[in-house]
């Protein structure tokens, strides 16, 4: 899988921007605040997935105007495709292929990447949600199932904290409570199982990558915490933990059990990677946890994903670097960097140059 061409308009700070990637190592090169990271953001928002920072719809229009458009023509399933999406004060809408528009989250799978950047270090020091929003983006690229079992869960853990809120004023309350609970214990079986799996599988990967990157220094360890199931996944201890709450939850007014509430922990030598790792451990463990995720999806799907990297050499020793450049340089990567001479000194790569939201190919370097 990779990018032919990629268009943004109206997009942040980017007011008409197109790309032309080559099918490997690509360079966007330019000072802070001209867009470097816009452009990277915009390309992956054709996921399907929000931007990677925080913010409203409204927030990724650029001032004055109405709307935004991205839009990318890509090879896939071996063929060409283009997948198209605009963001208003609506929301965000896109087409595949010149299909029918539908909310973008539809077209979740079509396009896929693997994004890393400096936010991502949240993925240790953040809270419960930022892992769980990696598992699932990640999952749902892969797996129209789980991303189909993740809505319907989401949907039913809704409907019963609304019931939960007025509990008190319904006479038929816990027999409406035990029907949720079968059904959202069901799907919290399936989306529990497939994270769980998800995880061992990134976990081995990641762990090898760490290997290369510490020098075997310490190891990196990675585990789905459930605040269900410890170990087997069965209906009978779901259901039991699930209605043995719910007294709790009547007074609090939503569900405290289930997938919305857990977690994925991150260690290096079995010590909690959030209280005793350095940021440079840290930043380790989050890159070799998303080059980990680029082939768990790729031997999932039968294809490489495009790989979006937001200023990750920062930070890189030479060492590091060339351990990445050499897990990247068979695919297609889009890197941000202010200085893109350490990375055109060891692979050949196609270099643009982005300044006050205007981008173009430099053709004396790489």
């Amino acid at each position: 899988m990779y990018i032919i061409r990629h268009r943004a308009v109206n997009y942040r700070n980017l007011t008409s921007i197109e790309i032309k990637p080559c099918n490997g190592v690509n360079v966007v090169c330019g000072l802070n605040g001209q867009g470097k990271t816009n452009l990277l953001e915009s390309i992956f928002m054709q996921t399907g997935a929000k931007g990677f920072r925080a913010g409203k719809d409204r927030d990724y229009i650029k001032k004055g105007e109405l709307f935004a458009s991205v839009d990318s023509e890509f090879f896939s399933q071996s063929r060409e495709q283009k997948i198209s999406l605009k963001i208003s004060e609506k929301g965000r809408e896109g087409s595949l292929n010149g299909g029918n528009t539908v909310k973008a989250s539809s077209l979740v799978g079509s396009l896929r990447c693997v994004l890393f950047s400096p936010e991502h270090l949240m993925l240790i020091k953040g809270s419960p949600d930022q892992r769980r929003r990696f598992i699932d983006t990640s999952l749902c690229q892969i797996s129209p199932k789980y991303l189909d079992e993740l809505r319907r869960y989401t949907r039913l853990v809704y409907q019963k904290n609304n019931l939960l809120k007025e509990s008190r004023y319904i006479e038929a309350a816990d027999n409406m409570l035990d029907v949720y609970d079968e059904q959202i214990v069901t799907s919290a079986m399936l989306i529990t199982e497939m994270r769980r799996d998800f995880t061992d599988r990134i976990a081995s990967e990641a762990s090898a990558y760490y290997d290369g990157i510490s020098g075997l220094r310490e190891k990196l360890s990675i585990e789905y915490d459930s605040v269900i199931w410890k170990n087997e996944i069965d209906f009978e201890t779901g259901i039991s933990s699930v209605r043995a709450s719910r007294s709790n939850d009547c007074k609090l007014g939503y569900c405290t059990l289930g997938p919305h509430r857990d977690d994925m922990s991150v260690s290096l030598d079995g010590a909690d990677s959030r209280l005793y790792a350095s940021q440079g451990q840290q930043r380790s463990a989050v890159l070799s946890m998303k080059l980990a995720e680029a082939v768990v999806m790729e031997k999932s799907t039968g294809e490489k994903p495009i790989l979006l990297l937001d200023d990750v050499l920062s930070e890189l020793d030479i060492g590091r670097r060339e351990m990445l450049i050499e897990n990247i340089k068979h695919g297609q990567a889009v890197i941000t960097c202010c200085d893109p001479e350490p990375l055109v000194s060891e692979v050949g790569v196609s270099v643009f140059e982005i300044e006050a939201g205007s981008i173009r190919q430099d053709d004396s370097i790489g």
